[in-house]
């Protein structure tokens, strides 16, 4: 696999996190960059798996999106 040179422009606290996260879990910032962007899809869009499909319009109609997030806030403290 060959490989190419990036130049990023990235503000200091957020390279200084990085290099502490990189640190702590035994990798470099190049392969963990290199893994973020390779789990990025396609631009083709993968159709919704089977299980989130059928979930997909579970809440009824007659209760907001907001609602059921308030609650389940309550609920769960999220």
């Amino acid at each position: 696999m060959s490989t190419n040179k990036l130049t990023l422009s990235i503000d200091a606290a957020t390279v200084n996190k990085a290099k502490r996260y990189v640190a702590a879990h035994g990798t470099s910032l190049s392969r963990l960059l290199t893994q973020y962007l390779a789990s990025l899809p396609d631009e083709i869009r993968q159709p919704l798996p089977p299980r989130v499909t059928r979930l997909s319009g579970i809440l009824p109609p007659q209760i907001s999106v907001d609602e059921y997030k308030t609650h389940l806030q309550g609920k769960y403290g999220l």
